[in-house]
């Protein structure tokens, strides 16, 4: 009994670190794009419009940009928060932080490369997966992810293929704003190209 006990007590705090890597894993996904979802209010409010047709609007942003518009939407969603995480493409995508684990902070990250599908949608290639300076097996994390928790329907993950399919295309239904990729090059400044497909409203009489 004393056996299983203890060996009750050493798996928690991998369970509580499982969480925060879920955690990490959703917000790679929405990392991608988070500078999108800004633009395309800015996109929307100048396009007037355009919201009663189909036609999408385009955006185009550098790793300079994605990378300060994330910060500044990160920033305004931890404000007041204790756990702090990251998101930051250079040569590739990167998810890194904190979190509580036996009493001392252990740092983690999950860095990716994601591609362009060919119906616009993303797809994350999970390269590594560390949790202080011990690597995770990432097949075995998204294995776990998949079988025990319930992610957003637009989240799919694959583990033997260590990826995450984003369907942007349909990230917010018929009635929300969504989005098409055109262009992800990692290469020197960067280019990110999506389509904003904005809600088809119907015309006043």
């Amino acid at each position: 009994m004393r056996n299983a006990s203890n060996k009750s007590k050493q798996r928690n705090p991998w369970k509580i670190a499982f969480i925060a890597l879920i955690s990490m894993l959703i917000i790679a996904a929405a990392g991608v794009f988070l500078a999108v979802s800004l633009s395309s209010s800015i996109n929307k409010s100048v396009n007037q419009k355009s919201t009663n047709t189909s036609e999408p609007i385009s955006a185009t942003i550098n790793k300079t940009q994605l990378n300060q518009l994330s910060n500044y939407y990160l920033g305004r969603l931890q404000k007041g928060s204790a756990a702090q995480y990251h998101f930051e493409v250079g040569n590739e995508g990167i998810v890194y932080g904190s979190l509580k684990l036996l009493g001392s902070s252990v740092d983690y990250s999950l860095t990716f490369d994601p591609k362009v599908m060919p119906n616009g949608n993303i797809e994350l290639h999970a390269n590594k997966l560390a949790l202080g300076k011990f690597p995770v097996p990432i097949s075995f994390v998204l294995m776990y992810v998949k079988q025990n928790y319930k992610l957003p329907k637009w989240v799919q993950l694959i583990p033997k293929d260590k990826t995450i399919k984003l369907d942007i295309i349909h990230m917010n239904g018929d009635n929300g704003i969504n989005y098409r990729a055109r262009t992800i090059d990692m290469k020197g400044q960067g280019k990110f190209t999506f389509d904003i497909l904005l809600p088809q409203t119907d015309k006043e009489d």
